[in-house]
């Protein structure tokens, strides 16, 4: 009888340890999944920019092998370009990722353009290719600091959508002649969310 509950309870045991082993692995799989879900996002660029205090300016850092922007590129219309900055030959462009989904491959790069008073603006840019020729462009980030903060987070995902979150700092006081008296004591902020698909073509489609 003794033998037989003794039986009984290891197998109770090994039921359980069996079945949080099982949880535990899923949930893992579960995680891995979730992370998947996310190809690149404005989180992964943060070490490729530097905020130059003295200048009040981002700075492009610690990337390798920079490039020349052909004709072509100096050219090609970039969805989302908000400000109309323009790329320049005074700087290189940098790709910081690479990746394909089906027959479309995309390249994340980063590059500096001029703003306002010449101060520079760090911009991250994704482009996407068909047979290595250029399809599209779409401004995933452009930072600057002049009088408001202007920044923006992403998140490219692996069902070809792309989330742009657009945030815009004020953190200035005015008169009503519009001379600066002062810092306010709460930011004001404002946000703009935007989403895009990548279709059968490798455009980029806004979704409304």
């Amino acid at each position: 009888m003794k033998k037989n509950f003794l039986l009984i309870i290891i197998g109770l045991c090994t039921l359980f340890s069996c079945k949080k082993t099982s949880e535990k692995a899923e949930t893992i799989s579960t995680s891995i999944h979730a992370k998947k879900k996310e190809i690149y996002t404005s989180a992964d660029t943060k070490s490729y920019l530097d905020f130059d205090k003295e200048f009040n300016e981002y700075k492009i850092a610690a990337v390798k092998d920079p490039q020349k922007f052909s004709t072509e590129e100096m050219a090609f219309e970039v969805k989302e370009n908000d400000f109309n900055f323009t790329k320049s030959d005074h700087f290189d462009y940098y790709t910081i990722k690479s990746f394909d989904l089906g027959d479309t491959n995309f390249k994340v790069i980063l590059y500096s353009t001029f703003g306002e008073n010449d101060s520079k603006v760090a911009n991250i840019q994704l482009n996407s290719y068909r047979s290595g020729v250029q399809v599209d462009a779409l401004l995933l980030d452009s930072r600057f600091e002049f009088e408001t903060e202007y920044y923006r987070n992403f998140v490219i995902k692996n069902d070809k959508t792309i989330e742009i979150k657009k945030m815009s700092v004020d953190k200035l006081l005015y008169n009503v002649k519009g001379d600066i008296i002062g810092n306010r004591k709460v930011n004001d902020t404002l946000i703009d969310v935007v989403s895009y698909k990548v279709n059968p073509k490798g455009e980029f489609l806004k979704l409304l």
